[in-house]
């Protein structure tokens, strides 16, 4: 018998500028968050238009 147990991370770290997936977050409960990924263009739009840390939108 297979006991493992795959863990599924409901929360979701999305790029504000091109929604690409950043990254997943062990969450309680269905979250988005929104930051910047590593694409050189979202990084300079980021820079450029001096936007605030992250913001979470529940789902």
């Amino acid at each position: 018998m297979n006991d493992s147990v795959k863990q599924m991370n409901m929360g979701v770290i999305l790029c504000r500028h091109c929604n690409a997936q950043v990254d997943t977050v062990d969450t309680d409960r269905i979250a988005t968050f929104y930051g910047v990924c590593d694409q050189p263009e979202c990084r300079e739009l980021h820079s450029r238009l001096d936007v605030p840390g992250v913001v979470m939108d529940e789902e």
